[in-house]
C-alpha cells in the first residue's frame, strides 16, 4: 500500500504537509512525490524517502497539495514512475493507491505516445485530458472508466479544488484548523473528526466545503470521531521499530487481557459461535500462521469443526455456506484478499468476526463483529507485537472459559522473557546458506512464523516444516553450511523432533533449539530456554525469541528490518 496526503485551504507550508505523509513512509517506500498549486501545478518528485523532497520545499506555501510515497506495482522504481503524474496536456495532476486493471486497455484508447511513463496510473490524468466538460464531469466520467482499486486525488490547473475518489482502496478526510486534509490512513488526522470515503464515492472539496457523491446523487456520510487518532511513533532508546515494538508486547498483553476482562462478560461475544458452527479462518503471511494456530486452539478449545485457509486462495476456490463463522485477522484491516474472503462471507450471510489492530478499517465496519487487537501502532513492516496479540486473542476465544485464558495470559505476561541472543549464535545465521525451521504440532507453525520473519527481514533463504516432513524429501538439500532450528515446546513428541535434528547434524548441518527444557546434546545450540508455561502460550512466548533473532541477524547483516525490500505494511491490492 502507498501512501497518501492531500490538503486544501488556506496556505501552509508544504513541508506541513510532507510531513503528515512522513508517517505513512513505511507502507510504501520506493520512491515519493509532491505536487503543489502556485498560480500554476508544480510538481517535485524522486526515487527514495520524503526527507530530500522535504528540503528543496523549505519556504514554499501553498493553498492545494497533493503528495505520495510509493510502493512499485506497475513499473520499476525510478524518478519518471514516481507520483504525483501530470497529464500530456499539462492540465491535471494525481495521485493513486491501487491497481487499474484495465489500464493497458485505457492506454491504447488514448495513444501510447501520450505516456512518459509505466505505471498503471498515468491513465486518471490522461483519460481526464479526452473527457469532455468542466473537471468534475470529466473527473466522473475518468473514474466510471476504470476497473480495479483506487484512492485517488487530482487536481487541474485552475487550482482551488480537490478532486477525490475511492473503490477498494483506503480513503478519509478531515477538517483541519486551516482547511481539509484527505490521507489514506486517519493517523494522519491528529484528533479531528473525519469522513471515511465508501466504495464508488467521489468528493469535490474546497477551503470550506467538501462534497460527496455516488453517481450523480450528492450522499452525506457520517462524521467520525477523531479521538487519539494520531499514530506518531519514535524509536526512542532502540535502533529499529522492530526492536522497540518486540519490547513493547507485554503491554499489548496487559491491554488485551484488560480489554477483554470487560468484553467476556458482553452475552454477544459469549456467544460468538453456535454450538455447531464451522469455523474458518482466513489471513495472509504472518496472519495465516495465527489463523492456523487459532484452528488447531477453537478445534480442540471448543470442540469445533475449525480450518485455517489463506485469503488469497479462499477468495477463488473455497467454499463459504450460511453455516459458517469466517474469521478474518488483518493487522491493518484493509488486507485486499482478506477483505475480499469477508465480502464472499457476507454474500453467502455467514457469521463474520475480524480481528484486527485498526478499529476505523474497512473490515471492521464491514464485519458482524470486531476484536481489537490493542497493540498501537506497530511501523515495522514485519508483524510483530501485532502477530503476538493475534495469539493472545486467538487464544482467549479458544477457550470456552475467556477468564481462565485471561489469568494464564496474565500470568505469562509476569515472567516475560527479555534475554538478549548469544552473538554467536547470530554470527552463525547471518552467514548461513539456508536455514530449516522444524516442529511438530503447534511449533511447526511457530517455526513457520520464524523462517517467514527472517525471510522479511534479512534476505535469507529460510523455511519452515514439520519436523516428520524433513525426511520425505526436504532432507536431500541439508549439508555443511545449512541450520536447523528447532521449536520445541511440547514434551510428549520432543524426542520424535530431537530425532530429527540429529539426522541432519549427522549431514554436517549445525543445529539450534528454542525449547523449554535443556536438550541434553551438546551439538544443539539453546538459543533460548522458555519458562514452565500453558501450551498455547508457548506459541507466543517461542515467536518472540525468535523475531528477536530476526532482528538481529538483520542488523548483522546490515538489513533494515523496518523496511525491508519489496514489501509494504499494509497489501490493498493483490
Amino acid at each position: 500500500m502507498c501512501g497518501i496526503v492531500g490538503y486544501v485551504g488556506k496556505k501552509v507550508p508544504v513541508q506541513k504537509i510532507l510531513s503528515k505523509l512522513q508517517g505513512l513512509e513505511y507502507r510504501g517506500y520506493d520512491s515519493s512525490g509532491v505536487a503543489y498549486f502556485d498560480g500554476e501545478i508544480k510538481l517535485k518528485k524522486d526515487v527514495g524517502t520524503i526527507g530530500s523532497i522535504s528540503k528543496e520545499m523549505l519556504g514554499i506555501n501553498s493553498e492545494l497539495v497533493i503528495s505520495h510515497t510509493r510502493w512499485a506495482t506497475h513499473g520499476e522504481v525510478n524518478k519518471t514512475n514516481a507520483h504525483p503524474h501530470l497529464s500530456y496536456g499539462n492540465n491535471y495532476v494525481v495521485v493513486h493507491n491501487g491497481i487499474i486493471e484495465n489500464y493497458k486497455e485505457l492506454k491504447a484508447q488514448i495513444g501510447e505516445d501520450k505516456f512518459a511513463s509505466t505505471t498503471d496510473t498515468e491513465v486518471i490524468c490522461n483519460l481526464m485530458e479526452t473527457q469532455s466538460g468542466r473537471t468534475f464531469e470529466r473527473f466522473d466520467q475518468t473514474v466510471s472508466k476504470l476497473v480495479g482499486s483506487y484512492a485517488i486525488l487530482l487536481f487541474d490547473k485552475m487550482g482551488g479544488t480537490l478532486y477525490a475518489a475511492k473503490n477498494k482502496s483506503p480513503l478519509y478526510a478531515a477538517k483541519s484548523p486551516n482547511g481539509y486534509l484527505l490521507a489514506s490512513d486517519v493517523s494522519c488526522f491528529e484528533d479531528w473528526d473525519y469522513y471515511v470515503l465508501e466504495d464508488g464515492m467521489v468528493a469535490t472539496i474546497t477551503q470550506n466545503l467538501i462534497k460527496f457523491y455516488i453517481g450523480k446523487e450528492q450522499v452525506f456520510p457520517q462524521l467520525q470521531q477523531g479521538n487519539n487518532l494520531c499514530a506518531q511513533t519514535a524509536k526512542g532508546e532502540y535502533k529499529f521499530f522492530m526492536q522497540k515494538e518486540i519490547a513493547e508486547t507485554p503491554q499489548v498483553l496487559k491491554n488485551i487481557c484488560k480489554t477483554y476482562q470487560k468484553l467476556a462478560k458482553n452475552k454477544q461475544f459469549l456467544h460468538i459461535f453456535g454450538k455447531n458452527s464451522k469455523v474458518l479462518l482466513c489471513g495472509c503471511g504472518s496472519a495465516y500462521h495465527a489463523c492456523a494456530l487459532g484452528a488447531r486452539w477453537i478445534g480442540t478449545g471448543r470442540k469445533l469443526d475449525a480450518r485455517a485457509a489463506i485469503a488469497s486462495e479462499i477468495k477463488y476456490f473455497g467454499k463459504i455456506t450460511k453455516k459458517h463463522v469466517v474469521i478474518l485477522l488483518s493487522q491493518s484491516g484493509e488486507t485486499a484478499d482478506t477483505l475480499a474472503v469477508l465480502e464472499k462471507a457476507k454474500k453467502a450471510h455467514a457469521k463474520t468476526i475480524v480481528i484486527t489492530n485498526t478499529m476505523h478499517s474497512t473490515m471492521a465496519r464491514k464485519a458482524d463483529y470486531v476484536l481489537p487487537l490493542c497493540a498501537g501502532p506497530e511501523v515495522a513492516v514485519a508483524s510483530t507485537k501485532a502477530y503476538s496479540a493475534m495469539l493472545a486473542v486467538l487464544y482467549i476465544i479458544s477457550c470456552k472459559n475467556a477468564g481462565f485464558a485471561i489469568k494464564n495470559l496474565s500470568k505469562y505476561i509476569k515472567n516475560a522473557n527479555n534475554v538478549s541472543t548469544n552473538s554467536q549464535i547470530i554470527e552463525q545465521i547471518a552467514n548461513a546458506k539456508r536455514i530449516f525451521f522444524i516442529g511438530r504440532g503447534d511449533d511447526a507453525i511457530t517455526a513457520s512464523e520464524g523462517a517467514l520473519k527472517l525471510k522479511e527481514t534479512c534476505y535469507l533463504d529460510s523455511y519452515g516444516y514439520y519436523a516428520g516432513e524433513l525426511k520425505h524429501g526436504t532432507i536431500a538439500l541439508v549439508e555443511p553450511g545449512t541450520i536447523i532450528i528447532a521449536v520445541i515446546t511440547n514434551n510428549r513428541i520432543k524426542d520424535k523432533t530431537i530425532n530429527a535434528v540429529e539426522e541432519c547434524l549427522s549431514r554436517g548441518a549445525e543445529a539450534m533449539v528454542v525449547s523449554n527444557q535443556i536438550i541434553q546434546n551438546k551439538k544443539i545450540k539453546q538459543i533460548q530456554l522458555l519458562p514452565n508455561l500453558p501450551s498455547q502460550i508457548y506459541a507466543i512466548d517461542a515467536v518472540i525469541e525468535l523475531q528477536k533473532l530476526s532482528c538481529a541477524v538483520a542488523d548483522k547483516r546490515n538489513c533494515n528490518p523496518d523496511r525491508p525490500r519489496n514489501l509494504a505494511k499494509s497489501v490493498t491490492v493483490e
